[in-house]
């Protein structure tokens, strides 16, 4: 991945604040250019201001040198070829300015004494540190780089379920319209007052997968809720045939979230695939066991299996998955079949 050194920001006037009087103060003490003894004050402090000049332009440009060329380094082919790169720009900028700039501080302030061999030794030992003090510069960018680079994976990847659970949430009312105008299209044949009714009723329904479109999560509150109206629903269309059975404790209402429309996509799988008769009539019963709610319906198939969209149940694992990282629990067994929907508990 490309780095976009130019967003990179260190936070480095601590270190220049420091590091450029440090080296500035203590390269000309160590190589014997700057004597304390028999020298004025007035002279030291000159002598020490230029070193802190030389160390300033010396940090700068290396500083700017290293920024400039990031990406060139991070993409090297190996270690070897990056502390080449590297190295190569510390010598390449360092040693001729430092030699010209000890060479100009020899003659304009007459340091006869002083030998070109001292200032040779002192560019390498400029040369050495300026090596070093890029080495932490590159750690640390490397750092920041490799952090920028996660941020962004992780919401291009953020990005990518959000678009994936917005389609899944797009292929919910497409489903439920389905099977609405399907109910109206009996009532308004068989009984015209209850097809005015269940419109109203659908109204409301219809309201809350509105309302909760654009939510990941509601308050198992509001989804009851939903399941109550949606209930209304069912009786309207089979009448006797369907029973809605919620048997969870009030108080669970407000300490738990569950993915939107949830609780009627297992509701309408069962209907869906049950018969649903004067004869054979469904109960769906709800319950809430530890973190999840198991939704259980006694299995008495149609005798024609119903059309599918295939959106139902892998479209509601799905949505569980990329919400709150768990699967849908399916069983049948002994004539009955379950759902179990995983709850998030609110931290209070």
């Amino acid at each position: 991945m490309e780095p976009e050194s130019n967003q990179i920001a260190l936070d480095d006037w601590t270190i220049r604040l420091i590091g450029i009087p440090f080296f500035g103060l203590v390269i000309p003490s160590a190589t014997g250019l700057v004597q304390l003894a028999g020298t004025p004050p007035l002279a030291i402090a000159l002598h020490y201001a230029f070193f802190i000049f030389i160390a300033f332009a010396v940090w700068q440009g290396n500083r700017f040198l290293l920024f400039r060329n990031y990406p060139v380094i991070y993409n090297s082919q190996s270690l070897f070829q990056k502390y080449l790169l590297m190295v190569g720009l510390n010598i390449f900028y360092s040693a001729p300015l430092a030699l010209m700039l000890l060479f100009g501080w020899k003659w304009a302030a007459h340091m006869d004494g002083v030998t070109g061999s001292q200032l040779l030794n002192t560019t390498v030992l400029i040369v050495v540190c300026v090596i070093f003090v890029t080495n932490i510069y590159e750690k640390a960018l490397y750092g920041k780089q490799i952090e920028m680079e996660n941020v962004k994976v992780e919401q291009l990847e953020r990005a990518r379920v959000q678009a994936e659970l917005e389609a899944l949430k797009n292929q919910i009312d497409p489903h439920f319209m389905f099977n609405a105008l399907n109910s109206i299209s009996f009532l308004v044949d068989h009984n015209p007052a209850k097809a005015h009714q269940f419109i109203q009723n659908l109204s409301e329904v219809y309201r809350y997968i509105l309302k909760s479109k654009d939510k990941d999560l509601v308050l198992l509150r509001e989804e009851v809720a939903f399941m109550k109206a949606y209930a209304s629903l069912m009786e309207l269309r089979h009448e006797d045939a369907f029973q809605l059975n919620l048997g969870l404790e009030e108080k669970a209402y407000s300490e738990y979230l569950i993915p939107p429309v949830s609780m009627m996509v297992a509701v309408e799988n069962a209907v869906k695939h049950n018969e649903v008769s004067r004869s054979h009539p469904l109960e769906v019963r709800i319950r809430q066991y530890g973190e999840s709610l198991v939704v259980t319906n006694r299995i008495s198939q149609r005798k024609t299996a119903a059309a599918s969209t295939k959106t139902g149940l892998v479209n509601l694992d799905e949505r569980f998955v990329k919400i709150l990282g768990k699967k849908v629990g399916i069983n049948q067994a002994d004539g009955l079949f379950s759902l179990e929907l995983p709850l998030l508990k609110l931290n209070k």
